[in-house]
């Protein structure tokens, strides 16, 4: 039996060479699988063993830090401290103020141009 001659859809006359075929059978093989999934698999255990003892550490650096006295400030500290938040409050004060004059001055500006006056029905006048 000629070797085209099983095949079916084959045009007739088509000869294919077994060099071809048999690359073409590498190419296109099929596996079996279990290798790459056992792989993945472990690959992904030791992914979840390592963020299980990443989120065990946090939790009881956590837990630590929760159960250490807090550090009272010292009186030197807390003057610094009203200090610097009375010189911050001053300079937001100062900000305010400014964006309010800048507000003030883009209201006039609106005012003086010349745009024409749009005129709303009274509410009143449509009910009756």
């Amino acid at each position: 039996m000629p070797h085209g001659e099983g095949v079916t859809g084959a045009p007739a006359g088509t000869v294919v060479p077994q060099e071809l075929l048999e690359e073409m059978l590498w190419f296109f093989r099929v596996e079996d699988a279990s290798p790459w999934n056992i792989s993945i698999f472990a690959l992904m255990g030791v992914v979840v063993v390592i963020s299980m003892v990443l989120l065990g550490r946090s939790i009881k650096e956590n837990r630590k830090q929760k159960k250490l006295p807090r550090e009272k400030p010292t009186p030197e500290v807390l003057t610094e401290a009203g200090t610097k938040d009375d010189n911050n409050l001053n300079i937001l004060r100062e900000t305010l103020l400014s964006e309010k004059l800048n507000l003030a001055e883009v209201d006039v500006e609106l005012k003086e141009r010349s745009m024409p006056a749009v005129f709303l029905p009274d509410p009143r006048e449509s009910e009756s």
